[in-house]
């Protein structure tokens, strides 16, 4: 007779593999808001300048009127961009700076439309009436540009993983220049006579309604996992929760970020060239606002592969250089303060074509610089980097715009100095990466927990995994 045997099964505790961060597929209608609101807002801005002699005639306003409205952008922008960055830097700041974006954005275009409504064009204070209500309108609609500008390196770290932030800030900044683009096509097209601007007007304040109940239905303030060391930081340790004072850290931290050499080199490069290059392509508009979209998405791209990550400046200084070699080419095809006659044969194409490039090798070289000073200001927030570079910008701008109205052989030396002058800068800086150091850090640092926790070699996963 057999006896019965207890077979005792020893098994070993199965790690399930985790990863070291998650991304959540949310962030792409994340960003696609933010895009959204930037868009509208850009577009609004611009909604004078291309139709400016409709706008005379509508309105019976004068020239310099039509450039008040423009230029509110740039001198609305200047005070309010530090309370953005204060607003920013608060707990659950950027949904905060999002939705107050999203509201601003339809109250101006909302402003803008009243006259219409109440009067009409024939009656003889039309003209009194109306003013007021459009400079109400640009002006909240210039209030809300840093709200556009400050938070896309913020948003693009709070959200995406470390191989996806050139990207995301990238795509941040070029949906902002595209509404600028589509301005110089969509408002002549659609007006296309005088009686026409309250259709436009129109128009823009269905989509500033359509993209403000976007951000109102969902938007939420953070992920619910960090998808980087980065993000963490801004999560756990918002500004406002670390000092009181916040007024006093903004001062703090931009003093610090003035006397970082590098930091300055770099920001008087980008803000100067971007100030610069914008006001000089006032004059040709679409085409150059359009390569330079396609080529900041496409070196964006080239940027976050894992080869050139830690290349940042050889892709800014040869994207800088292409811009020069095409800005050459145009001085060479047209009349300058040295020659009368042009030294090369110029037709429009090649006019445009040059144009067309130095647009392309510049929108690919700018935004990879908002990434560059983050890394190298880290672990400050991202906001007061971007935040200092678009005010650089906007003052370049403002000072272009007063000082050479309408002096093309002008503003064509200027830029070409300009452009040589931020190559120098460039090459003069000294590229850190703080930012992905740190986030390679910390990432195996939780690797190296884990497994010294669960006492076996687990299979931790050494990547970042989507979270459906």
């Amino acid at each position: 007779m057999k006896s019965n045997t207890t077979e005792t099964a020893f098994t070993l505790p199965i790690i399930e593999a985790r990863p070291a961060y998650v991304l959540y597929p949310r962030r792409f209608y994340i960003l696609f808001v933010f895009s959204f609101l930037a868009f509208t807002q850009c577009l609004m801005w611009l909604t004078f300048s291309p139709i400016a002699r409709s706008t005379e005639i509508y309105y019976h306003i004068s020239e310099s009127t039509v450039d008040l409205l423009l230029n509110w952008g740039s001198i609305i922008f200047i005070p309010c961009l530090p309370l953005t960055y204060l607003l920013l830097n608060k707990r659950h700041g950027l949904r905060h700076c999002v939705i107050l974006l999203a509201v601003g954005n339809f109250i101006a275009a909302l402003v803008r439309i009243i006259p219409v409504v109440v009067t009409k064009p024939s009656s003889p204070n039309f003209s009194s009436i109306a003013l007021p209500f459009l400079h109400i309108g640009q002006i909240l609609n210039a209030a809300c540009g840093p709200l556009a500008s400050a938070p896309v390196s913020q948003l693009s770290c709070l959200w995406f993983a470390p191989h996806e932030r050139t990207r995301a800030t990238t795509f941040a900044i070029c949906f902002n220049n595209f509404g600028a683009a589509v301005g110089f096509v969509i408002s002549p097209f659609i007006v296309s006579s005088p009686d026409y601007i309250p259709h436009l007007l129109y128009v823009h304040l269905g989509l500033a309604f359509i993209s403000c109940i976007f951000a109102l239905l969902y938007f939420p303030p953070q992920p619910p996992s960090a998808p980087s060391a980065a993000a963490e930081l801004l999560i756990l340790h918002p500004i406002s929760e670390q000092n009181n004072n916040s007024l006093k850290t903004f001062m703090n931290d931009t003093w610090r970020c003035l006397t970082t050499p590098s930091f300055v080199l770099l920001t008087a490069a980008s803000g100067t060239l971007s100030g610069t290059f914008g006001a000089w392509t006032r004059w040709f508009g679409f085409g150059s606002s359009i390569a330079g979209i396609i080529g900041g998405l496409c070196l964006s791209f080239l940027a976050d592969t894992r080869r050139f990550q830690h290349s940042l400046k050889a892709l800014i200084v040869t994207a800088f250089v292409g811009c020069l070699i095409s800005i050459i080419w145009f001085q060479l095809s047209v009349r300058t303060f040295f020659y009368d006659k042009p030294i090369l044969p110029s037709t429009a194409v090649t006019i445009g074509l040059s144009i067309t490039l130095a647009g392309l090798f510049f929108g690919a070289g700018s935004p990879l610089i908002y990434e560059a000073i983050a890394e190298l200001m880290f672990p400050l927030p991202e906001s007061l980097s971007a935040s200092i570079l678009v005010q650089w910008v906007n003052v370049t701008a403002l000072i272009l715009l007063f000082i050479a109205p309408n002096r093309y052989k002008l503003m064509n030396l200027l830029v070409l100095i300009v452009i040589i002058s931020c190559i120098v800068m460039v090459l003069l800086a000294r590229f850190s990466y703080k930012r992905r150091d740190e986030d390679e850090r910390k990432r195996l640092q939780k690797e190296q927990d884990h497994i010294l926790g669960s006492g076996l070699l687990s299979p931790y996963r050494n990547d970042i995994i989507n979270q459906p």
